[in-house]
C-alpha cells in the first residue's frame, strides 16, 4: 500500500507535468494554427480591397472618358465635372494601391506601365478638351479618332483585369490555407487527454465558431462582389441609355435650328435677286427706262424685298422662342433638388387652382383621389410635373364631350405611382415614344405650344429617381403614369449614383 501511494503520489506530479506540457503544446499549437487564420483572413481581405481600389480608378476613369466626350458633343461646360473630379482623384487613387500592387507580386514594369497609361490617357483627355474650348473641333476629333486614347484604355483594362485575376487567385489559395488550419487545429484538440477533455471541448467550441465567421466573411464578401457587378452593370446601362438620347437630342436640336436657317438663307437669296433687279433698273438711263422694267423693279422693291424680310423675321423669332426653351429646359435640369415632406392631395389641389381659369373657360373638372400619398420630393418639381400633364389634359380634350381628369396614386416598393387619366381626344400608338421628344407633338396641330412640355416632366421625373409612362386609345382617353422615388432624401443617401448623370439628360414632349 505505501508502495501503491507512493507510486500514486509520483504519478500524480507526472501526470500534472503532463497535463501541463500537453497543454501547453496544444495552447502554442492552436496559437500557430489561430495566427495562420488570422494571416490569410488579413491576406484575404487586402487582396479584395486591392480589387475593388482597382475597379474604383478604372470607374474614375471611365467617368473621365465619358465626360471628354458629353463635353466634346455638347461643348457644355457642366459635362466637364465628372472630368474633373476623376482628373483630382485618380493619381491619389493609384498612389493608394501600388504598395498593395508589389506586394501581391506585380512587376515593377506592370506598374510603371500602369502608370504610364492613365497619365497618357488624361493627357490625351485633356488636350481634346482645350482644343474644343479653342473652338478646335476639327482637331480635337482626329485625337479621338486616332484610337490612342482607346488603345491605352483597352491596354488599362487589361492590367486590371490581371489584377483581378491574381487577388481572386490570393483570395481562393488563403481560403484553402483557411480550412487547412481549421482541419488540423480540430485534430490537435481532439487528440488531447480525458484531463484536457474540458479545454478541448472549448477549444473545439471556439474553432467551429471561427470558422463560422470565416465562412460569413466569405459569403459576405462574395455578396459585396457580386453588388458590385450589379452596380458596375446598371452604371453601364445608365450611361448607354444616357449617351444614345444625348445623340437623339442632338439630332433634333440640330434639325429644328437647321430649318429657320433654311429660310432665312433663301429669302436671302430673294432679297439679293430683288436688290439686282432693282439695280440694273437705276443704273439705265431714264430714256432707257420702259413700262414693263419700271413694273419689275417697282414689284421687286415693294412686292419681294417686303415678302422676304417678312419671312426672315419670322424665321428669327423661331429661332428665338426654340433657343429660349433648350436653354429653359437646361436651366431646369441644373437646379438642385430639395426633399420636403409633401401631402400630394395638398399639392394637387393647390396645381388644379392654379389651372381653375382653364378649367372653367373649358368646362373641364378634376377629381383627385382622396387616397393620394405623401412623399417626401421636390415641391417645385412636382407643380411643374403634375402642372404640365393637366393642362396638357384640358388643351387635348375632345370637343365633343366634357373633360374629366382623374388624379389617383399609391406608394409600391419605396416608389410613389401616380396615374392622370383623361378621356381627351387621345394620341395614336405610333405617337406615344415621339410626343416625349423635343419640339414634336402628335396629332392635329390646332393647340399654340412649342412641343417642350412633356420633355420637361420626363427629365423632371428621372431627376427625381424614376419615369413617365403613357397609355392611350386614339379617340378615348390618355392615361399617364408618373414614378418617383417616395423619398428622394433616402434614395441619395442609399440609392444609385447615376441619378446625379440624369440632371443633365433632355427628353421631350408633344406640348
Amino acid at each position: 500500500m505505501v508502495i501503491g501511494r507512493s507510486a500514486l503520489s509520483r504519478a500524480v506530479p507526472l501526470l500534472l507535468i503532463a497535463g501541463a506540457i500537453l497543454l501547453l503544446a496544444l495552447v502554442l499549437i492552436s496559437l500557430r494554427f489561430a495566427n495562420q487564420t488570422r494571416q490569410n483572413s488579413q491576406d484575404a481581405l487586402e487582396a479584395a480591397g486591392l480589387n475593388n481600389r482597382a475597379l474604383l480608378l478604372l470607374s474614375l476613369m471611365q467617368d473621365a472618358e465619358t465626360s471628354q466626350r458629353g463635353y466634346l458633343i455638347t461643348g457644355e461646360e457642366k459635362y466637364l465635372a465628372p472630368f474633373k473630379r476623376a482628373e483630382a482623384l485618380v493619381n491619389l487613387q493609384f498612389t493608394s494601391i501600388t504598395g498593395d500592387m508589389m506586394k501581391l507580386g506585380l512587376s515593377e514594369v506592370t506598374i510603371d506601365r500602369l502608370k504610364h497609361l492613365v497619365d497618357g490617357k488624361l493627357a490625351e483627355m485633356r488636350s481634346t478638351i482645350a482644343l474644343k474650348a479653342a473652338g478646335r473641333d476639327a482637331d480635337a476629333i482626329a485625337v479621338v479618332r486616332s484610337d490612342t486614347g482607346k488603345l491605352a484604355m483597352d491596354e488599362i483594362r487589361q492590367i486590371m483585369t490581371r489584377i483581378d485575376a491574381v487577388t481572386r487567385s490570393i483570395g481562393f489559395q488563403r481560403g484553402m490555407s483557411l480550412d487547412n488550419a481549421t482541419r488540423w487545429l480540430l485534430i490537435s484538440m481532439t487528440g488531447g487527454a480525458v484531463l484536457l477533455v474540458v479545454l478541448v471541448g472549448g477549444a473545439v467550441h471556439l474553432a467551429v465558431a471561427h470558422a463560422r465567421q470565416l465562412e460569413t466573411a466569405r459569403n459576405e464578401l462574395a455578396e459585396h462582389n457580386q453588388m458590385l457587378e450589379v452596380r458596375i452593370s446598371q452604371r453601364t446601362q445608365f450611361l448607354e441609355r444616357a449617351n444614345r438620347e444625348l445623340q437623339s437630342y442632338s439630332y433634333i436640336v440640330g434639325h429644328d435650328l437647321r430649318a429657320p436657317l433654311v429660310n432665312i438663307m433663301g429669302f436671302t437669296s430673294e432679297l439679293e435677286r430683288a436688290a439686282e433687279i432693282f439695280a440694273d433698273y437705276m443704273k439705265k438711263p431714264p430714256a432707257a427706262r420702259d413700262a414693263l422694267t419700271e413694273k419689275v423693279a417697282l414689284e421687286a422693291v415693294d412686292v419681294d424685298v417686303p415678302e422676304a424680310l417678312g419671312f426672315i423675321r419670322s424665321s428669327m423669332r423661331r429661332m428665338d422662342d426654340l433657343i429660349n426653351e433648350i436653354l429653359r429646359l437646361a436651366r431646369a435640369g441644373s437646379r438642385q433638388l430639395t426633399g420636403e415632406p409633401l401631402d400630394l392631395a395638398i399639392l394637387l389641389s393647390e396645381t388644379v387652382a392654379n389651372l381653375q381659369h382653364r378649367l372653367d373657360e373649358s368646362g373641364a373638372s378634376v377629381v383627385l383621389s382622396p387616397s393620394l400619398p405623401h412623399v417626401v420630393s421636390d415641391r417645385l418639381a412636382l407643380q411643374q410635373i403634375f402642372g404640365n400633364l393637366l393642362d396638357n389634359a384640358v388643351k387635348y380634350a375632345d370637343p365633343s364631350r366634357k373633360a374629366i381628369i382623374r388624379v389617383s396614386g399609391t406608394v409600391i416598393d419605396g416608389n410613389a405611382v401616380i396615374e392622370v387619366i383623361d378621356n381627351g381626344r387621345g394620341i395614336a400608338e405610333r405617337d406615344l415614344e415621339r410626343i416625349f421628344e423635343l419640339f414634336r407633338r402628335s396629332g392635329p396641330q390646332d393647340q399654340s405650344g412649342e412641343g417642350i412640355g412633356l420633355a420637361h416632366v420626363r427629365a423632371l421625373v428621372r431627376r427625381l429617381g424614376g419615369d413617365v409612362a403613357v397609355r392611350s386609345v386614339l379617340g378615348q382617353g390618355t392615361t399617364f403614369i408618373v414614378t418617383f422615388a417616395a423619398d428622394i432624401d433616402r434614395q441619395k443617401t442609399g440609392g444609385r449614383s447615376e441619378q446625379r448623370i440624369a440632371t443633365g439628360r433632355h427628353h421631350h414632349d408633344r406640348g
